[in-house]
């Protein structure tokens, strides 16, 4: 089979990488039946545009040169070249994947890559790299052709006419209610209940008009046909990925492993209470016996933020997360309660006779019941109630991120 990796080719101010693999997967097609992968990298890198997405196109090729000619000309007259960020790279591979590949697709899923690693080890496979300016792409697009999907999932996007890039997208948001009621949880993420707002659109000048997720193909083009718009789609395409699977969290044992620009799963005992910091995010302290790391649910994530207010000291939780690189911060994507500590206060105590909370009797004097004089020494102590349980608790839909796994997955 022949690989195509594509990566870079888009800006904060407008492109989709996803949009120049639609549009090669309509060109291609002429050739074989091509199919897509949409891959999700380090969602942590400081200089990626938005998810931080690369493609890779397999398909049969017979006319290569032809094939790569076509690709190499609408990667260039597709990308956003005058952005200075934009840095396009293309992979050509034909053949069986080398494990290195699919190892160096994990490298990237959780560290910081260089240019030259992916080019020596393109060089060493004799795959065909083409860099457009510093050419930074060809890491994603190496990426992408490694990409060892255990798990997956799939992606349909409708692009829009060239015309209305840029323009307000007008989705009739009863249809995406409609559309999510009749098929979650096999499609998932369309909608944030609780902030009332329809999460299929994106907000940027992006080509994309709206994209659907979900566990099959077969149930996105259902889903997409119960989407009601004015705005005809230019052009669409599914595609397969890593997107809500977690891909790109790594278990650590301990803290003192943890490297900036990671993301983990760590387990550890809460050794300083929340505090609430300027801004509304809330921060705590976990310890492993490994060092202590501080970690941080931020203002974005809404009702996800009073989950990590209420844990305290001694409870044992399971964080999920990306690590900041300036200070070693796991920012929360996921809590799970392993084991709640029991917290006891001091009470008045209750009446034996008639149940009733007593009352102080004066100093030194123990208590009594007003209502039948009973009298009782000392103050109880009783468990407080906690107002959690022992599970996995997620920021909501709008806060999360392209590979982050819902829980509806689990």
């Amino acid at each position: 089979m022949f690989h195509i990796g594509v990566d870079d080719t888009d800006s904060k101010s407008g492109m989709c990488t996803t949009y120049i693999a639609a549009v090669l997967i309509k060109e291609l097609s002429k050739f074989s039946e091509v199919s897509a992968r949409l891959i999700r990298l380090n969602p942590n890198i400081e200089w990626k545009t938005r998810g931080n997405a690369s493609i890779c196109l397999v398909m049969e090729a017979k006319n290569e040169e032809k094939i790569k000619g076509i690709v190499l000309q609408k990667v260039k007259e597709l990308s956003v070249l005058e952005n200075e960020n934009t840095n396009p790279g293309v992979v050509f591979y034909r053949g069986e994947i080398p494990k290195e590949f699919n190892d160096f697709y994990y490298k990237c899923l959780h560290e910081i890559v260089t240019i030259r690693e992916a080019e020596e080890l393109a060089r060493k496979y004799d795959a065909e790299v083409h860099k457009f300016k510093s050419g930074r792409g060809i890491i994603g697009a190496l990426a992408a052709v490694g990409s060892d999907l255990k798990d997956h999932t799939y992606e349909i996007i409708a692009y829009r006419r060239k015309e209305n890039w840029g323009k307000e997208r007008n989705v009739d948001r009863a249809s995406v209610y409609q559309m999510d009621a009749k098929t979650f949880p096999l499609t998932f993420n369309n909608v944030d209940y609780a902030e009332d707002r329809i999460l299929i659109t994106p907000h940027s000048p992006c080509p994309v008009f709206f994209g659907i997720r979900g566990e099959h193909p077969e149930i996105l083009k259902q889903a997409y046909e119960m989407v009601r718009s004015e705005e005809k789609a230019d052009v669409v395409a599914i595609y397969e990925t890593n997107q809500g699977t977690d891909a790109h969290l790594e278990h650590v044992r301990k803290i003192s492993d943890i490297r900036a620009y990671s993301s983990v799963i760590l387990d550890g005992t809460v050794t300083r209470e929340p505090g609430i910091i300027t801004g509304g995010h809330v921060i705590f302290r976990l310890n492993n016996g490994g060092g202590s790391v501080d970690c941080a649910a931020y203002e974005p994530t809404r009702d996800f933020r009073w989950i990590a207010s209420k844990l305290r000291v001694g409870d044992v939780v399971r964080v999920y997360g990306g690590v900041r690189a300036d200070k070693l911060t796991v920012n929360l994507e996921k809590i799970e309660i392993l084991k709640l500590a029991k917290l006891w206060e001091e009470k008045n105590p209750l009446c034996k006779k008639c149940g009733k909370r007593m009352e102080s009797a004066g100093k030194d004097q123990g208590f009594r019941c007003r209502k039948c004089k009973t009298r009782l020494k000392g103050k109880i102590k009783e468990e407080i109630k906690r107002n959690l349980r022992e599970k996995i608790y997620q920021v909501p839909p709008g806060a999360m991120r392209h590979l982050g796994k819902p829980l509806v997955r689990f």
